[in-house]
């Protein structure tokens, strides 16, 4: 467990100075994630599966991986099977989207630091050390979210579309796209209301489309099971109740971020979607970790004392280090990150698949 509580102990030191600026030492910080990330060795629920999956795909042709569901993490596969990398490759560029999402994000959080504290149990250590395709969709999202006043409509579908191309759960930010285009108000309201019931009649009725190798996957149903997500998006949306709660001060503070209302909306929204659907509820949260990053590192600045703001760091370090202790030892699917190897530290020759427990 040292590795993974070194790691969070890294950005949690640093939030407890209130540092604003990160620089050069939050780049530093994305390579030392990157290296826990894209260069774990038999780490995660799904590394035996990934495993089964590449070798399955790497018998395809790149025409026809162009054409089978999530073409990208097909050409992604085609392009590791050609050089040789095979998962490790996979795993390496997977982890490197992600984190450089990341860490976009948190350059534009108002403290980095508790920002990136806060993410890393359960959207670093928990989701992106097992989910290899959607971890490259979050990572894309997470970039857009970070540049969203930079881009127009067009060039925001055209991130979730790429995004889907990884994991098809991507489609699901386009309601926010909807809800930010400069459309006349009922042609958004329509629009968006359109994406939201397709996205959850999918979920309803054709559940296999969120994960389309399901059938692949040991004890995926436990994997993802109501508790987990009530976790997930219960940390999710705790953030968007505090920004709504509190957004008059967030104005005057910040300034008013449409992104981060919508966001805030959305997580809340996702609340009952449990009960439709734990597995759609944990997949469609995860991307909203942006807002969640946001308010919490954003906070402090809402608290006039010195020694608020310190408590408060304190008391949100805490909470991160309490989340990744009882995520290893308390989640039924926590032992296949026990214990933690890197790849790059392995001797030659070292078998890929696992013989960990799935369960304990």
């Amino acid at each position: 467990m040292f590795p993974y509580l070194a790691m969070l102990a890294v950005p949690s030191s640093l939030a407890l100075t209130g540092t604003r600026r990160a620089g050069f030492l939050l780049l530093l910080v994305g390579l030392l994630y990157w290296l826990m990330v894209g260069f774990r060795f038999q780490i995660g629920m799904d590394w035996n599966n990934y495993i089964v999956i590449y070798q399955w795909k790497s018998t395809y042709s790149l025409a026809q991986l162009l054409v089978d569901r999530e073409p990208g993490y097909g050409l992604l596969t085609w392009i590791a099977a050609q050089t040789g990398g095979g998962m490790v490759f996979i795993n390496a560029i997977s982890g490197l989207v992600f984190c450089l999402g990341l860490i976009a994000v948190a350059r534009r959080c108002p403290e980095p630091w508790i920002a990136i504290a806060i993410a890393t149990p359960l959207l670093v250590v928990a989701f992106a050390m097992s989910a290899t395709r959607q971890a490259i969709a979050e990572g894309i999202i997470a970039y857009l979210f970070a540049t969203w006043d930079r881009r127009n409509t067009l060039t925001r579908i055209g991130f979730v579309v790429c995004a889907s191309l990884f994991h098809f759960s991507a489609l699901f930010v386009l309601v926010f796209v909807g809800l930010a285009s400069r459309a006349p108000p009922f042609l958004k309201a329509v629009g968006t209301a359109t994406i939201a019931l397709l996205v959850l009649a999918i979920v309803r009725f054709a559940p296999d489309s969120m994960d389309a190798y399901s059938r692949l996957y040991v004890g995926a149903e436990a994997k993802l099971s109501a508790p987990g997500a009530v976790v997930e998006v219960g940390v999710v949306a705790a953030a968007g109740g505090l920004y709504l709660l509190t957004r008059e001060r967030w104005i005057a503070a910040m300034g008013e971020s449409p992104l981060i209302r919508n966001l805030a909306w959305g997580s809340l929204a996702l609340l009952p979607v449990i009960v439709i659907s734990s597995v759609g509820a944990y997949r469609f949260v995860l991307y909203l970790w942006p807002m969640a990053m946001y308010v919490y590192s954003g906070y402090p600045l809402l608290i006039p004392a010195a020694t608020g703001r310190a408590f408060y760091r304190l008391g949100i370090v805490i909470a991160s280090f309490a989340m990744l202790i009882g995520w290893l030892y308390l989640a039924n699917n926590s032992l296949p990150w026990w214990p933690y190897k890197n790849w790059l530290l392995q001797p030659d020759g070292v078998a890929l698949f696992s013989r960990k427990p799935f369960k304990w």
